[in-house]
């Protein structure tokens, strides 16, 4: 069955989500196991969580989202969709008991060659005061899946610079059991990045770790380098996902300061982009 575009306009939510201690230990200890001043939540500041969380509950509006009356596609299109995208800009730090209200809007959809792309906004805010903390656009694929109806003119197609040749570089190890870490801790499950015998039969090579574990962990590297590890200090994170990343296996990571921001690339050890995008940061 084809995406039905006359979602465009479709709302989620809100979500009413905590921002427990537990939870924000959980999701900085997957990603940054030696932060120990980050995992002190007995700290003089407060314990604060990793801005990247925020796709924790963006998730639960993504699985809503799938169960819409009026979506048009079949349990197994669904599940051929890939996450293309995301760009988060963080305007306040969340910290760990701050009560989180997630929304999501269906911006648009349209055909491409690979398939259907939509585009998604979340908006997360202080569920008590309503004042906006994270807005994410998120874009996704779903792969050889026709559409119906009148497509969106306004969908993007992020596209970010990777830094130039001779930039910077740093290698992030990566464990074998990182997408198992990462999907508990970081409340995202799909079989394909825990459970091989389903990664096989989706064609492939073997399990792989979420995008949004790389995008996590780019930013993270990107703080330490550009803002003494102080994550709080992250204003956006966006990429823009082209590569499947293998666990156990070691990444690339080139960074380059251009203008106001910190141009991005991630590539794996046989020297596949995994993702381009940038990172800013306030002074």
């Amino acid at each position: 069955m084809p995406f039905n575009a006359g979602l465009a306009g479709a709302t989620w939510g809100p979500i009413h989500w905590e921002m427990t201690p537990r939870r924000a230990l959980a999701y900085r200890a997957a990603l940054a196991p030696q932060d120990a001043a980050g995992l002190d939540d007995a700290a003089a500041r407060g314990l604060f969580a990793l801005p990247m969380q925020v796709v924790s509950p963006e998730w639960v509006l993504v699985l809503m989202a799938r169960e819409h009356p009026d979506q048009t596609l079949t349990a197994a299109e669904g599940r051929q969709a890939v996450h293309a995208g995301q760009d988060s800009v963080f305007l306040r730090p969340i910290r760990a008991g701050d009560a989180l209200q997630v929304t999501a809007t269906l911006l648009g959809a349209r055909s491409s060659r690979a398939g259907v792309v939509t585009a998604t906004r979340f908006e997360t805010r202080d569920a008590r005061t309503g004042v906006l903390m994270v807005e994410t656009l998120s874009t996704t694929v779903y792969r050889e899946v026709a559409l119906t109806g009148v497509e969106s003119a306004d969908v993007p197609a992020p596209a970010y610079a990777a830094p130039d040749a001779g930039a910077a570089e740093v290698v992030l190890p990566t464990s074998p059991a990182l997408p198992h870490i990462y999907s508990e801790c970081a409340e995202i499950w799909n079989p394909i990045h825990t459970e091989r015998q389903v990664a096989l039969a989706a064609g492939l090579p073997d399990i792989i770790i979420h995008g949004t574990a790389l995008w996590a962990l780019a930013g993270i590297e990107a703080a330490r380098i550009y803002a003494d590890g102080d994550t709080r200090r992250l204003t956006r994170l966006a990429a823009r996902f082209t590569g499947q990343a293998l666990p156990g296996r070691p990444m690339t990571l080139a960074h380059e300061p251009v203008g106001s921001d910190v141009r991005l690339a991630l590539r794996s050890d046989d020297g596949r982009v995994l993702l381009t995008g940038l990172a800013g940061f306030s002074t």
